[in-house]
């Protein structure tokens, strides 16, 4: 839950998924599972395509 909860924007241009978003955000990274981490790369592309319009 945590993982898709940090995948976000944390620079201009520079968007966090996966066990990197809980890396950034001082979550813990072991435990995602293999489903957390597929709908945390779904939500960065998906703010990628926000971005680009």
């Amino acid at each position: 839950k945590s993982v898709v909860e940090n995948t976000r924007e944390v620079y201009p241009g520079l968007i966090v998924a996966g066990m990197a978003a809980n890396a950034v955000f001082g979550a813990p990274r072991m435990g995602p599972i293999f489903g957390g981490m597929l709908l945390s790369g779904k939500r960065s592309a998906e703010i990628i395509l926000e971005k680009i319009g």
